[in-house]
């Protein structure tokens, strides 16, 4: 199935060299089959590392991974897919920019990262096995413009011309990374990188559970323990048959930093209130730009439960700039509406009006 991958250009880049790595503090590898839920997760991550937003198109065999690494590690629902485990550069469709490093000081990186060195232990941009790599890969690309070089070749290059740096290594080029042959240490070296938080292995048992209390309760642990990715495994339970989980989702999302809000568009429709009144807060708080305009559709509801809802969050808008918003909360019949307008508005130009 052909998924998306949303990133930063500089991770990008890296995946092109290494493929889909977990690290912390996600240890997963998230696909979206949105490109746009993709791209506005790459816009979140770009903005909190002041770089570019990427995103990458992948085909995914499910299978193929979840005969490989296990069906625990591997979430697909609501189209969204989390992997607990690398997955290989093969899947990548589109790749920005050249594959691989041309340059002494990028090869040597390039070398140094697999290998798991420090450049200070590791091959320097002056090994004559660097820069012979180097004078390859521009050749490669000089005389063969139409095609790439693929990572799998350059390291089949560089254990052939720095031999002393993959003497004691075992190689998988599939994931294009090493182990040290000693056993003791290479179980140590893995557990120091990627070694789980008990808790969270506790929330994703709870959130495979076939029982809905689990679930919520598996939701409410990440929640607790301030999971990067929460706002995709919230996503992930939208369409959850229970409606306590789905409440538990969008309850969860309250919390988030960055979220993609058109997945709860559809949401906001529901014919059941509690769901519509957690779906309108949660497009409140994410709609960005166009928060006020589902400001203005909670306030608007039938049902109190739903205004009240929406209410809470009118301290995230600005009382001066969205007046009108203000004043449906101001005159509405529910006291709990009207008072939290009310407290928000105190010395900011309401006082005319009558409450």
């Amino acid at each position: 199935m052909i998924v998306y991958h949303g990133t930063t250009s500089r991770r990008a880049r890296r995946i092109c060299e290494e493929g889909f790595l977990p690290r912390k503090p996600s240890r997963r590898v998230w696909f979206a089959e949105s490109r746009s839920y993709a791209l506005h997760r790459a816009k979140t991550q770009a903005r909190r590392s002041r770089d570019r937003p990427v995103v990458l198109t992948c085909d995914l065999d499910l299978g193929k991974i979840r005969d490989r690494v296990g069906s625990k590690r591997l979430m697909h629902r609501n189209r969204v897919i989390a992997v607990d485990a690398p997955v290989p550069i093969e899947v990548l469709r589109s790749r920005p920019g050249v594959d691989v490093p041309t340059t002494p000081e990028g090869l040597a990186r390039w070398v140094n990262r697999i290998l798991h060195l420090k450049p200070h232990l590791g091959a320097g941009r002056h090994h004559p096995g660097i820069d012979r790599l180097s004078r390859w890969v521009n050749n490669r690309l000089r005389t063969h413009k139409n095609t790439r070089v693929r990572p799998t070749e350059l390291l089949e290059m560089a254990q052939r011309w720095l031999p002393e740096f993959f003497e004691n290594v075992a190689i998988d080029r599939e994931h294009l990374t090493t182990y040290p042959r000693a056993g003791t240490i290479e179980v140590k070296a893995r557990e120091e990188e990627i070694e789980p938080d008990p808790r969270a292995d506790e929330a994703l048992e709870r959130l495979t559970d076939p029982r809905p209390k689990h679930r919520v309760r598996g939701i409410e642990l990440l929640l607790g323990l301030g999971d990067p990715d929460l706002f995709d495994w919230c996503v992930m339970f939208l369409d959850d048959p229970a409606v306590t989980v789905r409440l538990a989702a969008m309850k969860a999302m309250l919390e988030c930093e960055g979220g993609q809000p058109d997945v709860l568009v559809p949401l906001a429709t529901s014919e059941n209130k509690r769901i519509r009144a957690a779906a309108l807060a949660a497009l409140a708080h994410h709609a960005a730009h166009e928060a006020p305009r589902w400001f203005t559709r909670g306030l608007k509801d039938p049902a109190p439960c739903v205004r009240v809802a929406v209410a809470r969050r009118l301290g995230e808008l600005d009382a001066v700039e969205h007046k009108a918003i203000f004043e449906l909360a101001l005159y509405d019949p529910n006291p709990d509406v009207a008072r939290t307008a009310r407290k928000i508005t105190q010395g900011k130009g309401y006082a005319h009006l009558k409450w």
